[in-house]
């Protein structure tokens, strides 16, 4: 008699929601056996146990991967906080901003479960789309793809002069057509990891929007690490020795670089603009990229546990909420609902049809409710906001505050389903989904006004090009023949 033993394949493990849901677990069960020996128990608990949560409300079919990243951000401005009170040897109420902190962290945290729920509300119920719309990426030429990426780079570096030449009136919807350029990106891709190949392509994109954020004034350098994260977890990759080995290479550089520009950040915006407190860059390309080269060849000269510091304590948002929901209890703002009417009116009156519209002023309200020295990025041209998570609370107090939050939650959730319903490739359909949140890549930090025209402009502007411009550049990627 011969004995036949069947050994069946071990299931390969996937880089996708399930994952994700297993490794927070892990993190939720190890925050909560330390929290009890910490200063805070309850908070640390809650930093641990709430990407679990989150991650479990938003595990639907279809439901856009960079919704992850986005809510996951958020956690993160507030669980850096925790983190910085460890490395302080404190608790939470101990600094600047005392007790008010944690009702900025709860406040925070419940923020959070309203904005996941009303996403899940949105996108949790999408249809299925036909074969030939979720596989039509797997076709598409990764060499025209390529070409198409090279042309949207210039036009792309184009925008931020044009809409200075062009004036404030048409300012945000040319910078809307800037950020098409990572529905590109995320299109080439997806497309590349799906058929294991263009790895190469897939470096040189890499590199390219490192040179380009790099020789900027801001960290742009970290929009194509999100891409590629995302179209990762979008096509479900399974974790083998070589895409682990890309993967973690990639967040290592990312990481590496966020700590680099810390370090190097402020000298070069000095260097760049002429000493300036402009965003006008008057040094050349040459001249900028060899001071930053020039700093990283002597990595050495660089204190990376000062700029490892610097980026947790940018990432720690929630101070400001803290400071915020002192002064505003104790100097109520005077006219009702405040914040909520200026961002209404700014967003209701287009520059282009209202020339003569005040800018928005987000350093007058933060110096206003925080009472505090404006950042290095305010120095530059650009502003420094209390947060949309801030002003709400301003305007309805809490739990007031959760009703517009949820709004919000819907407004955008609304808007990511237009994309990823219309009757395109689900690869298009993704990447635009992925230009619109990375507009909100500042998180919590955020205006409202800044939020509902990160909201709607977009939107707007993306429509538009799906409707007009997509059908043609779709007939060109569809193969011949």
């Amino acid at each position: 008699m011969t004995v036949t033993t069947a050994y069946q394949a071990s299931e390969p493990i996937y880089f996708d929601f399930a994952l994700l849901r297993k490794a927070f677990r892990y993190f939720a069960l190890t925050l909560v056996v330390v929290a009890p020996i910490t200063r805070d128990p309850f908070v640390v608990m809650a930093c641990g146990v709430m990407p679990w949560m989150v991650l479990g409300l938003i595990d639907r079919p279809r439901m856009p991967a960079v919704v992850v990243y986005y809510l996951l951000y958020l956690w993160l401005e507030a669980a850096a906080r925790v983190l910085l009170t460890w490395l302080d040897n404190e608790a939470l109420g101990d600094g600047m901003y005392g007790q008010e902190l944690y009702r900025a962290f709860w406040y925070s945290m419940a923020s959070l479960v309203v904005l996941a729920i009303a996403l899940r509300l949105c996108l949790g119920t999408l249809p299925v789309p036909s074969p030939a719309q979720l596989y039509a990426h797997r076709r598409w030429p990764l060499r025209t793809l390529f070409y198409l990426y090279l042309g949207a780079v210039p036009l792309a570096a184009l925008m931020t002069p044009l809409s200075y030449a062009l004036g404030s009136s048409l300012s945000q919807p040319v910078m809307a057509l800037a950020s098409l350029k990572y529905v590109i990106i995320f299109m080439l891709f997806a497309t590349a990891l799906s058929t294991g190949t263009g790895s190469r392509l897939i470096v040189v994109v890499l590199v390219i929007e490192m040179v380009i954020g790099f020789t900027g004034l801001f960290s742009g350098f970290k929009s194509v690490f999100i891409a590629l994260l995302v179209a990762a977890l979008s096509l479900r990759i399974p974790l083998r020795l070589s895409n682990l080995v890309g993967g973690a290479a990639a967040v290592g550089l990312l990481v590496i670089s966020t700590l680099f520009w810390t370090a190097v950040k402020q000298d070069y915006r000095e260097f760049a603009t002429g000493f300036s407190s402009t965003q006008g860059i008057t040094a050349s390309f040459t001249d900028r990229a060899g001071l930053l080269v020039e700093r990283a060849v002597h990595p050495g000269d660089i204190d990376w546990s000062t700029a490892a510091d610097g980026t947790l304590r940018r990432l720690a948002y929630i101070d400001f909420f803290g400071a915020v929901i002192g002064i505003a209890e104790s100097a109520p703002e005077p006219v009702a609902f405040a914040r909520w009417r200026d961002a209404l009116e700014h967003v209701a009156k287009p520059r282009v049809f209202f020339p003569q519209k005040a800018a928005l002023d987000d350093n007058e309200i933060f110096l206003r409710y925080v009472r505090g020295e404006v950042s290095e990025e305010a120095r530059v041209g650009t502003s420094i906001s209390v947060g949309y998570l801030a002003e709400n609370f301003i305007d309805f107090g809490f739990p007031g505050m959760l009703i517009p939050i949820a709004a919000l939650g819907l407004l955008l959730g609304l808007i990511l389903r237009y994309f990823v319903t219309r009757s395109i490739p689900w690869a298009v359909g993704e990447g635009f989904v992925v230009a619109i949140i990375l507009n909100f890549s500042s998180g919590m930090e955020l205006s409202l006004a800044k939020y509902l025209g990160a909201s709607l402009l977009p939107f707007a502007v993306f429509a538009l090009f799906i409707k007009f411009i997509y059908p043609s550049i779709g007939r060109w990627l569809s193969p011949r023949g």
